[in-house]
């Protein structure tokens, strides 16, 4: 299912057809997270296993609470496993994850990714950082799906 979603994230980009992507696949190249505050990732031979440890790990859970999905999250981006695409990947695995354990979904905004970078940056030192701000993510999606509920289509 991770990889099928890379390749729906992937599919009719330039990326598709570059070997360097790998879509549909795992990484064929090192990668890393981020530019400034580099947070190194797996190493292409331990990719597989790593993941197959994650889901083994995470699938173990009886109930799931938002911050297994955001440990879980915290340890896929660590493992880095595409050639492109894994923040995003990442992200929908938590929306899907939120959704199926009944725990308000979010997005994570373009106004705040720098403080979401930060919170993976710092994940094994201070949790808080990341967990405050999926929450707080998680306010402004619910605030935004509130408007929407209460939306009423006017009579002419």
């Amino acid at each position: 299912m991770i990889i099928e979603m890379n390749k729906i994230l992937k599919r009719n980009t330039s990326d598709e057809e570059n070997p360097r992507y790998n879509v549909g696949g795992f990484k064929v190249v090192p990668n890393m997270i981020g530019l400034v505050n580099v947070i190194n990732t797996t190493s292409l031979e331990k990719v597989e296993e790593e993941i197959d440890e994650l889901l083994a790990q995470y699938n173990s859970k009886t109930n799931i609470t938002l911050e297994n999905i955001i440990d879980f999250h915290y340890s896929f981006e660590k493992i880095h496993p595409f050639g492109d695409g894994n923040g995003r990947v990442g992200r929908i695995i938590m929306f899907k994850e939120c959704l199926k354990n009944n725990i308000m979904p979010f997005i994570v905004l373009d106004d705040d990714k720098s403080y979401y970078m930060r919170g993976l940056k710092e994940y094994t030192t201070d949790k808080m950082f990341l967990i405050d701000t999926i929450k707080h993510e998680q306010d402004l999606y619910e605030k935004i799906c509130e408007e929407l509920l209460n939306f009423e289509i006017e009579e002419k």
